[in-house]
């Protein structure tokens, strides 16, 4: 290093050794400013991809817990009662179903999953009679609805059913039933129930 006096001007000249140094410490931060550009442009396209959750995944959010049927307005245990837990992961329920039929008590489970890969709701269900269901999911007016065909001694229709919360603890059951393949559709039935515990 040396100091030049014959000028107001300071000049200061480095060794190789520390002009070295300096340009290898130039590139060591500019190659953190763009490692850090990089991650922020990662995580910018993280939230805009499936990474993120969506809102109809959240939709059941409200169903775990136990719930009975409303007759007149008050939950009735000798009705249908739906006690359901989460499944194996956040979006999915395991439902076990006791409902009247024929006058007696039937005992049935259901399993409704968020599958990721048709973006939909899907359910499966099965008794204790042996009967086997599968259902596919559509979104309906802002609500979620599983489908079915039947044929039922000739009754040729074409099933839907959707659980429509009202609030956290109070949802409606709805069954319609249609012969045009879903260009118009029927009540079947028309169900309330309220949750009893969390």
């Amino acid at each position: 290093m040396r100091s030049d006096s014959t000028s107001s001007t300071c000049v200061i000249s480095l060794s190789p050794k520390y002009n070295a140094a300096f340009e290898s410490m130039a590139f060591i931060a500019k190659a953190r400013a763009m490692k850090y550009r990089v991650l922020f442009c990662f995580f910018i396209m993280l939230s805009s991809t499936g990474f993120s959750q969506t809102d109809d995944q959240h939709y059941f959010d409200f169903w775990e817990g136990k719930w009975y049927q409303e007759i007149n307005g008050i939950p009735d245990s000798t009705k249908t009662v739906f006690n359901v837990t989460r499944g194996v992961h956040p979006f999915s329920f395991e439902e076990n179903w006791t409902m009247t039929f024929d006058s007696s008590r039937l005992k049935a489970k259901g399993i409704r999953v968020w599958d990721d890969s048709t973006r939909a709701w899907q359910y499966v269900w099965m008794s204790e009679r042996g009967h086997f269901q599968i259902w596919s999911g559509k979104k309906v007016d802002g609500n979620w609805y599983i489908y079915r065909p039947f044929n039922i001694n000739g009754d040729v229709y074409l099933s839907r059913q959707a659980w429509i919360p009202e609030s956290r603890d109070r949802l409606m059951r709805i069954s319609e039933k249609s012969y045009d393949h879903g260009k118009t559709w029927s009540l079947r039935f028309k169900e309330f129930y309220r949750k009893v515990n969390p």
